[in-house]
């Protein structure tokens, strides 16, 4: 399976609303046709928490965002741009860096939102948690192994009307001399990104297909929150 990497993800999500049958022909000729070109996006988000060590592991919470607006032209059919503004609800996880050989299994047993501006304060349904996700490797960080729950659906928070969030996550980490298990607290600031991405169309398809386990999952899941 062909895994997005951030400049892709950001061309996919471009289509996105657009209809399907221009999405289709696009994205066809964006593969066939275009050879290179620049997305310019600008991201209402959150930064990445600090980690917290659990067992010798180092965890963190994360969010990308999965809404938005967007558009994209071409010059010449050979020269691709994209801009896109992208926004909440996000997809969001759980992470963990860990010890080869050491380090075994990731669970998430309990997560909590709070928003500072909105004042929400609500636990995530517990039937959707409490899953084992194995440590594994990475050819980027040899000696090194990461365990990530993407927790399912979509957190629907919006940066600039919710302010910073904070994830409280209940999180044990097995290992090969025991359990640690904490409740732990991961502190999302909110904040507005632009960046300007250079593309290769070709390499970076060819760049997406080698999977990482700190890849994030970009399906589309039907359980909001």
């Amino acid at each position: 399976m062909i895994s997005l990497n951030g400049k892709f993800y950001r061309l996919c999500l471009s289509m996105k609303n657009q209809p399907c049958i221009l999405a289709g022909l696009t994205l066809g000729s964006l593969l066939f046709l275009s050879s290179c070109g620049h997305i310019m996006t600008k991201s209402h988000t959150y930064r990445e928490s600090d980690t917290v060590e659990i067992n010798g592991a180092n965890v963190s919470g994360a969010v990308r965002p999965a809404g938005g607006k967007s558009g994209f032209g071409f010059s010449a059919m050979i020269y691709m741009a994209g801009s896109a503004t992208l926004d909440g609800p996000f997809i969001w996880r759980v992470q963990a860096e860990g010890e080869e050989g050491l380090h075994q299994h990731m669970v998430v047993h309990r997560v909590k939102v709070l928003t500072s501006k909105t004042k929400r304060s609500e636990w995530y349904p517990d039937e959707h948690l409490s899953y084992q996700t194995k440590f594994e490797p990475s050819q980027k960080d040899l000696g090194k192994v990461f365990a990530v729950f993407q927790i399912p659906g979509k957190l629907k928070v919006y940066p600039r009307e919710d302010g910073d969030i904070t994830i409280l996550a209940d999180v044990s980490v097995t290992s090969t001399a025991g359990i640690g298990r904490k409740l732990v607290k991961f502190n999302l600031v909110a904040e507005t990104t632009k960046d300007v991405e250079f593309i290769s169309l070709p390499s970076e398809i060819i760049k997406g297909s080698s999977e990482d386990p700190r890849d994030w999952g970009w399906g589309e899941e039907h359980l909001d929150y």
